[in-house]
């Protein structure tokens, strides 16, 4: 008949396999806790790397913008300065004009006078054939060759 309980060989298997199944736990457990702990410090490791190269780029960032504004502010001086420039040579060109006008101006008087002296001494020659004239003297004064910009010298 069969006996109702176990043999001891099937009752040691099943210790052993219990005893080696108990062990797979434990090492698996130990390797579960190993595992979440690397991932825990190599999450951290890349936190703190990325966390200061985010700094970095923020830094260059802000260096950056301080720099576009500098370089703004450089922009608009020059802008400010350009515009001053381009109005004083606006006024220099106006002055140069005017030069022109009144270098023009005193050209003019200076023909109609030698005009107006050529004319008077003709009519006094006309009025006195007889007095003695001192047209050569009064042409070589108003002769071209002596107008007001010789003059000067």
């Amino acid at each position: 008949m069969a006996s109702s309980s176990p043999s001891p060989a099937l009752t040691e298997i099943v210790r052993e396999h219990q005893g080696a199944q108990l062990e797979h736990r434990r090492h698996t457990e130990n390797l579960r806790k190993t595992a979440v702990r690397d991932i825990g410090d190599l999450c951290d490791v890349a936190t703190t790397s990325l966390s200061t190269q985010l700094g970095s780029v923020l830094e260059n960032q802000r260096e950056i913008e301080s720099l576009a504004r500098d370089c703004a502010h450089l922009v608009q001086q020059h802008v400010r300065s350009t515009t001053k420039w381009t109005k004083l040579v606006d006024q220099f060109n106006g002055s140069l004009k005017e030069l022109g006008d009144v270098q023009n101006w005193a050209q003019v008087i200076e023909r109609d006078m030698l005009d107006v002296a050529a004319t008077l001494e003709i009519v006094h020659a006309s009025l006195n054939p007889s007095a003695d004239t001192p047209t050569d003297c009064v042409r070589a004064s108003l002769s071209p060759s002596r107008s007001m910009s010789n003059l000067r010298r």
